[in-house]
């Protein structure tokens, strides 16, 4: 049980900061694209969204990669603003997770995975070795799958 176990939660990416990373010996970042760094469907990132990744590359020197299993944006396929981009990787396959720590030139132990998904993203960084925080996103529309994941995730803050 505790590979779906997040080292931490969070309710929005904005609540994870880049000091508390480094303290972590956190290098570099995969971060989730759908509900996690975006809305569902969207095709860009906020300016807002902007900031926190430049502040994690400039101000903390941070490295990160989109890692997603959605399909790219229409003007994004490669790159996100100049942040190396996966789409329609496989997610939790290790082959997707290898491919971003190869990209980021870091180590699974000083990579943080930031996502929404319990198995996508949870599982297949935990089962990697490296630091997941769980984005429970204000973004998700009510569903019968997101009622089980909010059950899901309660259990496992015990």
């Amino acid at each position: 049980m505790s590979i779906f176990k997040p080292s931490k939660i969070a309710r929005s990416i904005y609540e994870i900061d880049g000091e508390t990373l480094q303290q972590a010996g956190i290098k570099g970042i995969i971060l989730d694209w759908t509900n996690t760094i975006t809305t569902k469907n969207a095709e860009t990132i906020t300016d807002l969204m902007k900031d926190w990744l430049n502040n994690m590359q400039s101000r903390y020197g941070i490295k990160v990669i989109i890692v997603s299993n959605s399909k790219p944006p229409m003007h994004g396929h490669g790159q996100i603003h100049e942040i190396p981009a996966l789409f329609e990787a496989g997610k939790p396959k290790k082959k997707a997770f290898l491919a971003a720590l190869n990209l980021l030139g870091t180590r699974s132990n000083e990579t943080a995975v930031i996502g929404n998904g319990i198995i996508t993203d949870l599982w297949g960084g935990n089962r990697l070795g490296m630091y997941t925080i769980f984005i429970s996103s204000s973004w998700a529309k009510p569903r019968i799958l997101g009622v089980v994941k909010r059950l899901f995730v309660k259990v496992l803050r015990v």
